[in-house]
């Protein structure tokens, strides 16, 4: 297990050999300085799929230290990288990274580590405060709960600014109930890089994440096939945040135009950082993301899409980011001569490392001109809580808890003809607020209705056995709610009658259609039964 691994390395970290280390120092600044700052990174050297691979970060990190120069002449300081890979047999190894990087303490004594963790954050809650390491932590593409532990800072490329972003949607369209939260259950197989946009960083059961403030976790679920996804949905309410493949969320909402929940009643917000729902891919035109990757029809889900908005990170869309993404892919090819996946999402990561780090040398100067030095790690920390700067990801600034806060970009489909994708919002963390940018067209003309008991089915023939006049209220209100003290709520399956209250008992015509719509639901194999309000 890494916990137990860590701690016994950790106990050794002082009477390791230094020829167990395999760093290769470099000076990327190349000029004589009085101050020389180390800085120790420990990621996967080999596979490329992942996104903090080496060589995605290290053209990263030398675009940072270029672009800092004035500050580090001025300033008297080098800047000098050691790394080593946390490579294990093909895979990003946490064993092998914590092994390298108390390898690097021991040989190199580095005044800052970068990297680290290979997605699964468990490693660093057994005793990164140790008092032999004292130096910051700069990490991307995980959290977890309660912000993170001692000197380690969040760079970004993960899902917490959601605990900000989520409440923040919800008041704005006056919603009042628990959103849903539904995770499929590869988006935890954080082992696997070709999940790791989806995953959420860890299981909601160890980390009960995300962090939602008054929200709770209570309305939340882990399915494996995209039946449990909707039926979960279902009954629980019309506002959902989806986890997972593009594939699955597919499936589920094949599944949930089936039971008539995507006529406007509900609402699937579905992340996805790196925008790979939104590229193009096979058959699949970009920023449609209903279509399959075999046939651009996608099993006819252009409509049901109508009712998914997409989340991603925003940088994607400037040009600071995207002149970044084709200079890094360059950078690749000619240091190491690997040509990366050019999607432009996949060099996210590479990019919060890039501004974690401009971020780092602009706090680090600020505590050397007030007298302090490279080793005081409690008031760099400081102040980069502090600082807000602009990098190439936008505005970078750091939380209280030492997370990176991360703007949002919200797209809907903007063409319902066409069915393609535009932004429409941008949530900006640092000032909490949404810039809308257009239109959401809602199927219903406006965002769903959340005082939800359960939705009704608004093209159940049912309605007709009660004539207009008993209908239109229900019509009008679109949930199960009685529209005045004359009416009562009739449940018959999944469809909620809307009736006039009778002192007398019901006629037999109303007896005959209550029956009539039972045989209907029975015949449809669904569950059903009568409650009357």
């Amino acid at each position: 297990m890494a916990l137990p691994l860590l701690l016994l390395l950790l106990s050794r970290v002082l009477i390791l050999s230094p020829s167990t280390a395999r760093p290769s120092p470099k000076a990327l600044n190349g000029s004589a300085a009085q101050t020389e700052v180390v800085l120790a990174v420990v990621l996967p050297e080999r596979n490329l799929s992942y996104p903090w691979a080496w060589p995605r970060v290290r053209p990263a990190l030398a675009l940072a230290l270029e672009a800092l120069q004035p500050d580090l002449q001025e300033a008297g300081l080098s800047v000098h990288i050691v790394f080593a890979s946390s490579d294990l047999n093909g895979v990003c190894s946490e064993e092998m990274a914590v092994m390298k990087a108390v390898e690097l303490k021991d040989s190199q004594d580095p005044d800052v580590l970068l990297g680290l963790s290979c997605g699964d954050p468990e490693f660093l809650l057994g005793g990164w405060n140790d008092e032999s390491w004292n130096v910051p932590l700069l990490t991307a593409g995980f959290f977890f709960k309660n912000g993170l532990l001692g000197s380690t800072v969040f760079a970004g490329g993960g899902w917490p600014e959601l605990s900000n972003f989520a409440p923040l949607l919800r008041r704005h369209f006056n919603w009042t109930s628990d959103p849903v939260f539904a995770f499929s259950s590869d988006a935890f197989d954080f082992r696997h890089p070709d999940n790791y946009p989806f995953y959420a960083s860890d299981t909601m059961e160890r980390m009960d994440w995300p962090l939602l403030g008054p929200m709770s976790l209570r309305t939340a679920v882990i399915y494996n096939e995209p039946e449990e996804a909707v039926e979960f949905i279902w009954a629980k309410g019309p506002v959902v945040y989806m986890f997972g493949s593009l594939e699955m969320l597919q499936q589920v909402m094949r599944l949930a135009e089936a039971e008539n929940m995507t006529n406007g009643d509900y609402v699937f917000f579905y992340l996805d950082l790196f925008e790979e729902s939104l590229k193009a891919e096979g058959h699949r035109e970009a920023a449609k993301p209903w279509q399959s990757k075999e046939g651009q029809d996608g099993g006819g889900l252009r409509e049901a899409f109508q009712t998914v908005l997409v989340i991603t990170s925003y940088a994607l869309q400037t040009r600071e980011y995207q002149r970044f993404h084709s200079e890094v892919l360059l950078r690749a090819q000619k240091d190491h001569g690997v040509v990366l996946n050019v999607s432009l999402g996949q060099n996210l990561l590479a990019a919060c490392y890039h501004d974690v780090l401009l971020l780092y040398i602009r706090a680090l100067n600020e505590t050397l001109r007030e007298g302090g030095t490279k080793r005081d790690t409690s008031r760099i920390l400081e102040k980069m809580k502090d600082l807000k700067i602009q990098g190439v990801t936008g505005t970078v600034s750091i939380s209280s808890e030492n997370i990176r806060k991360m703007d949002f970009a919200i797209w809907t489909m903007a063409d319902v003809e066409s069915g393609e994708y535009q932004v429409v919002g941008h949530y900006v963390a640092s000032e909490k607020q949404i810039q809308w940018m257009g239109p959401i067209h809602w199927k219903k003309g406006g965002p769903p209705l959340d005082n939800f008991s359960s939705v009704s089915d608004m093209n159940d023939t049912s309605y007709e056995d009660y004539g207009p006049a008993a209908a239109e209220p229900m019509l009008q209100q679109n949930f199960c709610l009685a529209p005045d003290a004359r009416h009562a709520l009739v449940w018959i399956g999944r469809s909620c009658i809307c009736l006039p209250r009778m002192d007398a008992p019901p006629s037999r015509s109303l007896q005959e259609a209550v029956g009539s719509i039972l045989q209907r639901q029975k015949a449809k194999k669904d569950s059903w039964g009568i409650t009357v309000q």
